[in-house]
């Protein structure tokens, strides 16, 4: 074992630099977080679950994922020293377009097509190549953070082991029928050129601004009529195919000119003001049943002639519920190629399908002098061509939130298309009262994220992409008949192909004879949502490692903890696939942590150049105090601003408590003092030694209370004002003059004795939030003063601190309290008077309210 007594000192300032070097080396050599996991992990210690949500391997770590990962470490380091196994196995999300986007910059591809030209066989081993790259950095910065994980067994989404587990998910979910192919409208990145899922939108909505167009569509069957309908897509009106009126609301036929225009009553006010309408006339009221089926013509039919061949079908009036009255003019324009409910609402009526727009959202020849251009190009278009047959009432401006993809940030279109989903709602009801069995912080991200489930729609789970897990659906090319494989060994009984690996495009070559027809059966070409590989982590982690049976012990979780928005991501695709697979909830408790902005609010991010790399800050400033800051700036679950500047005030508390130590090691060093004899010394103390013990009880209990209310933030406020306050600026300088006695003095002595367990124990209490710097001075102070029968190799086995009930004396604590009230009131009435605080003060008159 390696010593680091001969190197360490208090002596000279604190540098987190050089403190942080000494102990990483310490850890390494002496492999103390492997002694700590043995200790730890004996039969009779309780276990604590804890599941990693996997960081994505794709880039480098930032300040705003320090933070998350310091929580993690701190709750996993109290939970050591309670007593309890941790169960602290890493993990690392490694596919799915993140990585593959990060490889198309590296590469410099545009498109998909760039991809199938390079080959998917290279692109994939680039993948991998980028995936070990950023986790090796990961990993190093992790543990810079001082983040003690399991790495060596962490889970890897892109493990063969771990696949065969979501296959498993995936083929449970084909037999019991929830797993299907449908055609759909749903979101899709041109970008990308993959469909999303709603959870996946969630993510990645923007502040932008469209244009807002009022506009008019002629009725066939009256002259100088037109029904008014408002969109702020106008790109979508050369998909459209019909008009949707609500059924049971009433509608007018207003005189402008010599035009007739129909739009529902309840939008009639809103809609002059904001067109600037200053004389009409109503001529006649009706409901919106009577306009059904009615037919139109289409406004764009001259320059998208398709339309013309849409007849007698398309293009007429359909009734529906959900037509709103909040926004627009209650007649909605229908586009069943780009709307969910628009797609449903055609259906329904026998209005067919125009789908003139392809998956990178280029305009095919169907959609005519538009074909060849990308969807939010031609706005601007659409909005002439109707302004030239005089077909626009009013173009303005709206700043509303619009989806963009959530790894590219392309805006989304809503598209149809046929795709792979599974459906919510056999669970959706179990996945609600399960969610209510889970503890949530803060308690409104629990009701939040209930909300969304009740809203949840059917997941779409296909991707038409390359990096990820292959959805494990084969189809026979002639009859049709399909095969779900759940893993390698049942993929074995259908084909004889060497599986080396079940990536693209290797799992692509493996054909195999259908059961029923003869003929040959290919894999569907997708790969599954990311969010699936991740959200299977509570079995798949165990799978990887062989070791499933361990379900039994570790399932459901104790604690999770990842950013808020994950209420949308990885906290609904856990509890989705585990209410699916053992209908319950996979963790008991959810810490939701809030992002790290810079320091004028702004999110972080490479485009705007203002993101703070950790390792980088940490080189510079230190592992502890980037920790320190990150929890005690604002609860867990707030937004902070982070601003270096105010680092500085985070290394003066560790300045005082180094100070501190420094100047307690000095006069115990001076008199020989060491803790052999304590318990003779503590007979002896005095009043103000009684009072700072009675508080650090009162700090033990408080900061133990805030952890396991995960208000991490409180529990590090309260020992740094126990160190600042309590600590430095009261007791050390009421009992200097104890320590400058030359005899050997029992009051001295006592002062000793208190100094050693104040501070060997609010180390320990920090220890948790400050790894570093509590091993560093364990390691010089309390080993230097302690019996070598009661020291541990390292701070991170020693337990909780407690405070023997023989040293509590509450009513010295009450008087010492009022004394220092008594002072505090001195010291105000002192500045009100201009009188300096070391001023010598001849007098003080203390007058009694009683």
């Amino acid at each position: 074992m390696i010593t680091l007594s001969s190197v360490l000192s208090t002596k000279g300032r604190y540098s987190p630099k050089a403190v942080e070097s000494h102990i990483l080396e310490f850890w390494r050599v002496n492999k103390i977080y492997e002694e700590v996991r043995k200790n730890n992990c004996s039969d009779d210690k309780p276990l604590f679950r804890f599941l990693e949500g996997p960081p994505t391997a794709n880039g480098f770590m930032h300040v705003g994922h320090a933070r998350g990962r310091t929580f993690k470490d701190i709750m996993l380091r109290y939970m050591r020293m309670k007593g309890f196994c941790v169960w602290d196995q890493g993990g690392w999300d490694t596919q799915g377009l993140p990585v593959e986007l990060e490889v198309e910059k590296i590469l410099k591809f545009k498109s998909k097509k760039d991809i199938e030209n390079y080959g998917i066989d290279k692109f994939i081993k680039e993948c991998q190549k980028l995936v070990d790259y950023y986790i090796k950095h990961w990993r190093e910065a992790s543990e810079r953070l001082g983040l003690w994980l399991d790495y060596d067994n962490a889970y890897e989404t892109r493990n063969i082991k771990y696949i065969e587990s979501v296959w498993s998910f995936l083929k449970a979910m084909w037999e019991r029928n929830y797993l299907y192919e449908d055609l759909r409208v749903v979101p899709v990145c041109p970008r990308c050129e993959t469909a999303l899922s709603s959870h996946e939108v969630a993510l990645g909505y923007k502040t932008i601004k469209d244009p807002s167009l009022y506009f008019k569509i002629p009725l066939i069957d009256e002259t100088n009529t037109y029904l008014i309908a408002w969109t702020t897509t106008p790109w979508t009106i050369i998909s459209n195919e019909a008009l949707a009126v609500h059924p049971s609301e009433r509608y007018i036929k207003m005189k402008i000119g010599n035009e007739y225009w129909i739009i529902a009553e309840k939008r009639l006010q809103s809609f002059v003001n904001e067109v600037k309408i200053k004389e009409f006339e109503i001529i006649e009221a009706f409901p919106g049943s009577s306009l059904f089926n009615r037919k139109y013509l289409h406004p764009l039919d001259d320059e998208v002639p398709e339309h013309k061949n849409h007849e007698p079908i398309n293009h007429r009036i359909l009734i529906a519920e959900w037509v709103s009255m909040d926004e627009g003019t209650g007649i909605v324009h229908i586009a069943p190629a780009h709307g969910p409910e628009d797609f449903e609402l055609c259906k329904k009526y026998g209005v067919k399908l125009f789908k003139c727009i392809q998956k990178n959202g280029i305009f095919s020849s169907e959609a005519g002098k538009y074909s060849g251009k990308w969807f939010k190009d031609v706005n601007n278009e659409v909005i002439n061509d109707l302004k030239q047959k005089n077909l626009v009432v009013n173009i303005g401006e709206i700043e509303h939130e619009y989806p963009h993809c959530w790894r590219c940030e392309t805006p989304l279109m809503f598209y149809a298309d046929k795709q792979w989903f599974i459906r919510i709602d056999p669970i959706k009801d179990s996945m609600i009262i399960e969610n209510q069995k889970v503890v949530w912080y803060p308690d409104w991200a629990g009701k939040r994220f209930e909300d969304w489930i009740k809203n949840a729609r059917d997941w779409c789970i296909s991707r038409e992409r390359y990096w990820g897990t292959p959805l494990p659906i084969w189809t026979c090319k002639k009859c049709g008949y399909r095969v779900a494989i759940g893993s390698i060994d049942e993929l074995h009984k259908y084909s004889s192909a060497l599986i080396h690996d079940v990536h693209r495009p290797w799992i692509d070559s493996i054909v195999f004879r259908c059961p029923r027809c003869g003929d040959d059966m290919i894999r569907e070409p997708y790969v599954v949502d990311v969010w699936l590989d991740s959200g299977m982590a509570h079995t798949a982690s165990l799978n990887q490692l062989n070791l499933i049976e361990k379900m039994k012990q570790l399932f459901p979780y104790d604690w999770i903890t990842e950013a808020i928005d994950q209420t949308r991501g990885w906290f609904y695709t856990l509890l989705f696939t585990s209410t699916a697979l053992y209908s319950s909830t996979p963790y008991k408790a959810v810490l939701c942590q809030g992002h790290v902005l810079d320091k004028y609010g702004k999110k972080m991010s490479k485009s705007r150049g203002n993101v703070i790399w950790a390792y980088d800050f940490m080189e510079r400033n230190g592992a502890d105090v980037l920790r320190l800051y990150l929890v005690s700036k604002a609860a867990p679950w707030d937004n902070i601003n982070f601003d270096p500047d105010e680092i500085g005030e985070i290394k003066s508390v560790l300045d005082i408590l180094w100070n501190s130590i420094n100047f307690a090691d000095t006069y115990m060093e001076l008199d020989k003092w060491n803790a052999l004899s304590i318990n003779r010394d503590l007979e002896y103390l005095q009043p103000i030694d009684y009072w700072l013990i009675y508080e650090l009880n009162n700090l033990v209990k408080n900061v133990s209370q805030a952890i396991e209310a995960n208000e991490l933030h409180r529990a590090v406020r309260d020992i740094f004002n126990f160190i600042v306050e309590l600590l430095s600026h009261r007791y050390i300088t009421v009992i200097r003059p104890r320590v400058w006695l030359e005899e050997e003095a029992i009051e001295k002595r006592a002062a000793y004795a208190t100094l050693y367990i104040s501070l060997s124990s609010v180390i320990k209490l920090l220890a948790p939030f400050a790894p570093f710097i509590t091993e560093y001075l364990y390691q010089y102070f309390v080993k230097k003063y302690s019996p070598q029968s009661i020291i541990k190799k390292s701070i991170h086995l020693e337990s909780w601190p407690h405070i023997p009930e023989n040293l509590l004396n509450e009513e010295f604590w009450k008087v010492v309290k009022i004394l220092f009230s008594i002072s505090e009131e001195i010291l105000s009435i002192r500045a009100k008077n201009n009188i300096k605080r070391r001023w010598p003060l001849k007098k003080a008159i203390i007058k009694l309210k009683n």
